[in-house]
Parts: structure tokens; C-alpha cells; sequence
């Protein structure tokens, strides 16, 4: 797996760490100016894009296609779950009576 990804530590902390609040926030980003989900794709392939740049660029990693695919599919789930978490409390506060 190293000569994939790299060293298992920059994964964690570049990847899911930052790429992670990145995504998180984008996805936030986008439920709350009332944005179809269906931008997230797009702003998770440019946030994986940006995640494979830095490892290339501060650790020498390889733009490994299956090291972009990571940090594309996570980019995607927690932009996902960043939505409907700021969604659902969109709809709570501005539709009280729903509840």
C-alpha cells in the first residue's frame, strides 16, 4: 500500500484530516445557499485534486490514480453526510411546524 499512497501517516493527516474539513465545509457550504446535491461531485473532484497536489508537492508522493480515487470517494462522503446535516437544520429552523 505505501508505494500506492505513501507513508500511512501523511494519508491520515492530509486525506482525512484536511481534506476532510475542506469537504465538510463545502458541503455545508452548499446546503445552506439552498444548492442542489448534485454539485457535489464537481467541488469533490476539484477538493481531491487539490488533496493529490499536496501530497504531491510537500511529501513527493506519486499521483497514484487509486490515491486520488481515496481521496475523491471520502471528499464525497463527507461532503454528503455535511449536507444533510446542514440541510435537516435549514429545514428545522425555517419549518418549525414539520416536526
Amino acid at each position: 500500500m505505501s508505494f500506492v499512497i505513501g507513508d500511512w501517516r501523511v494519508f491520515v493527516g492530509v486525506t482525512l484530516v484536511l481534506g476532510g474539513l475542506a469537504s465538510f465545509a463545502s458541503g455545508r457550504a452548499v446546503a445552506r445557499a439552498w444548492k442542489s446535491p448534485a454539485l457535489l461531485p464537481l467541488y469533490g473532484l476539484l477538493l481531491a485534486a487539490a488533496i493529490r497536489f499536496l501530497h504531491w508537492s510537500l511529501f513527493q508522493e506519486p499521483l497514484a490514480p487509486l490515491g486520488a480515487l481515496a481521496a475523491y470517494g471520502w471528499s464525497l462522503a463527507v461532503q454528503g453526510a455535511s449536507w444533510a446535516i446542514a440541510r435537516r437544520a435549514m429545514m428545522r429552523r425555517q419549518y418549525p411546524w414539520l416536526n
